[in-house]
Parts: C-alpha cells; structure tokens; sequence
C-alpha cells in the first residue's frame, strides 16, 4: 500500500513539474482575400506567410466580395479572411465565429461610383429608373444605400441588382447596366468604356461614413492556434511596412498579382489607405483591450443603418462590437 502511494505521488509530481505541450502546429493554413489593391498582395507575392510558418502549406483563395466572404466564413472554408465595415456588421450581428484582429486597409477612391457618361446622370437624383449595380453585403453597397439616404432618394425608384465586381465589369462592357458602386482593378474598365466618377468612397469618409477592411480569424483556429495569429499579423505587418517603404517595387507587385499596367496600379494605390501596425492600437482604428477604438464605432453605426434599412434583424448591443474587436495578437506582436 505504502509503495503504491508513493509511486502515485511520485507521478503526480512529475506531471505538475513537466512543461505544457507544445502548441500544434496546423498542417494547411486558407487565407481568403479579397480582390482589392492592398498590401495583402505584397504578404502574399513576397511569401511572407510562408516564411512566419515553415512547414505549413499556405492556401490563398480570391474572395470576390463581403457577401462572398461571409459564406465562405460561414462554411468553415478559410482560416484568416478580410471583411469591410458592413459585411463586419452583418457577420457579428449573426454571430459568425470570427473576431477581427488587424486594420487591412482603409478605403478612398478606389472603391467609387461609376455612371455612364451618355446617360446624363449628374446626381444620385438623375439614377431614378436607371439599373445600378453593387455587390450585396459589401462596403459599397452600404455607401450606395446610405448616398441614397442622404440625398433623399428612395432606392425603389431605381434598380439595385447584386453583381461580383468582375461581373460588374462585364455587364458594363455589354451595356446592361447605367451605374455602379464598385472598386479597383475592375472599377477602371468602366471608366475607361464610356463612364465617369460621380462619387468616391473617400467622399462619403468626410461625409462621416469610413469604410475600411479589417482582418478577421475564425475562433476556432484561434482556439487551438494563438501564436500563429500573432505569426499572421506579423507576415501582414511587413507587408504594410514593405508598402510604406516600398511604393515602386509594391506597385509592380500589384501589377503582376492584378495584371495592371503599372501607371494604373500606382495610381489605385493612391486610393487605398495604409494604417502601419504600431498605429492600429490608437484610438482611431483598433484601440486597444482595455479600451476598444473607433473601429467600433463605425459598426455600431454600420449596423443602425443596415437595421433601418431592413437589412439586419436586429441591432447588435455596442458591447457585441466590442468582443468582435481583439486587439490583444497585435498587441503581442509589436509588443505592447
């Protein structure tokens, strides 16, 4: 008897001195992106995934939109994704199983409305009875709506109609539709086949409508992965400061990833907002986990819209927003 108690405590103490396990580390890591000028391009083209996670098969998959996002997000098709304000909104109201952990990019004139020029469309007013096109769920669609909105224009009195932004494209080029909200690199070959920019998402910023795309991550992967969310982060934030750093060499690499002449790729980054990581803990974008930024603003309000305009069943309470938000694998990784 008293060998067998000695032996169990012998075991117990050698199970309360031994080091935790290992974290796991995951054989394929999905990354789904969005088509969109950013420095997610850069991450990708350079491989600095690859390079944070030797050993781990890195998937990239192009994302079309917020909508398109979401699904894939709610099929447990990705591991790290990318969502704008709106589709953000959407996704937490409905409690998809994400947070968001880093500032992608913020949003200017490349994402705009584009009209036809032959159409004599001078205002939102002149879009009564024409065919507008957006993709559903996303960034511009919620500036279209809000534009609307705020000029007093009923959205009934046109057609909104639910196109990715290639198919966008080609429904410009075969003249089916007279206007879109929609962005780069395809926003261009509607401007360059007849159109012309009525309004900008950088305009509807200043209005007091930001747009912008937050990187997100699904629970679980965090769950069972935490330091390769911070490995993530840090690949993305390398891939802005390259950006930062780099603007020639980053505009070639956004003309090969898009197949873009290269005056048009410097030109769309232009439009496109870059936030380096040491600035995303301010209160103007992330904040940090003891007190969430303006991030959560933009969604609370995001959201009110989408609830008005019968788009969200429900508005999410403020403290709902601020659990989407985690600042804390950032934090980590620039070492706050």
């Amino acid at each position: 008897m008293m060998k067998r108690l000695v032996a169990t405590l012998a075991f117990a103490a050698l199970t309360l001195s031994a080091p935790a396990r290992a974290e796991d580390k995951p054989a394929k890591v999905t990354v789904g992106y969005l088509n969109l000028v950013n420095a997610q391009l850069v991450t990708k083209h350079l491989g600095l995934l690859a390079k944070e996670m030797p050993g781990v098969d890195i998937k990239y998959v192009k994302i079309g939109g917020g909508g398109d996002m979401l699904r894939a997000i709610a099929g447990n098709d990705v591991d790290f994704g990318g969502l704008g304000n709106p589709p953000t909104a959407i996704g937490a109201t409905r409690a998809l199983p994400i947070k968001g952990i880093l500032v992608i990019n913020l949003l200017d004139y490349v994402e705009s409305m584009v009209v036809r020029t032959d159409k004599n469309i001078n205002s939102l007013k002149d879009l009564k009875g024409k065919t507008v096109a957006a993709p559903f769920g996303s960034t511009t669609h919620y500036l279209l709506l809000q534009a609307l909105k705020d000029d007093g224009v009923d959205p009934a009195s046109l057609k909104i109609i639910d196109l990715a932004p290639s198919d966008i494209a080609s429904a410009w080029l075969r003249g089916d539709i007279d206007a879109a909200w929609f962005w780069e690199p395809n926003l261009d070959k509607a401007v360059k086949n007849g159109g012309k920019i009525l309004i900008t998402s950088g305009e509807m910023t200043k209005r007091g409508y930001p747009t912008w795309d937050i990187g997100v991550v699904m629970n679980a992967f965090a769950e069972k992965y935490p330091s390769y969310v911070e490995k993530f982060i840090k690949a993305e934030c390398e891939g802005i400061d390259f950006w930062l750093k780099n603007p020639e060499k980053t505009a070639e690499i956004i003309a090969e990833e898009l197949s873009l002449p290269l005056p048009d790729a410097m030109r769309m980054m232009k439009g496109t907002g870059m936030v380096p990581c040491n600035q995303q803990l301010t209160e103007e974008y992330l904040g940090t986990t003891t007190k969430k930024g303006k991030f959560v603003d933009t969604l609370v309000s995001t959201a009110d819209f989408l609830v008005k305009q019968e788009r969200l069943p429900k508005l999410l309470p403020r403290a709902g927003f601020e659990a989407f938000i985690q600042p804390a694998y950032i934090e980590k990784v620039i070492g706050r």
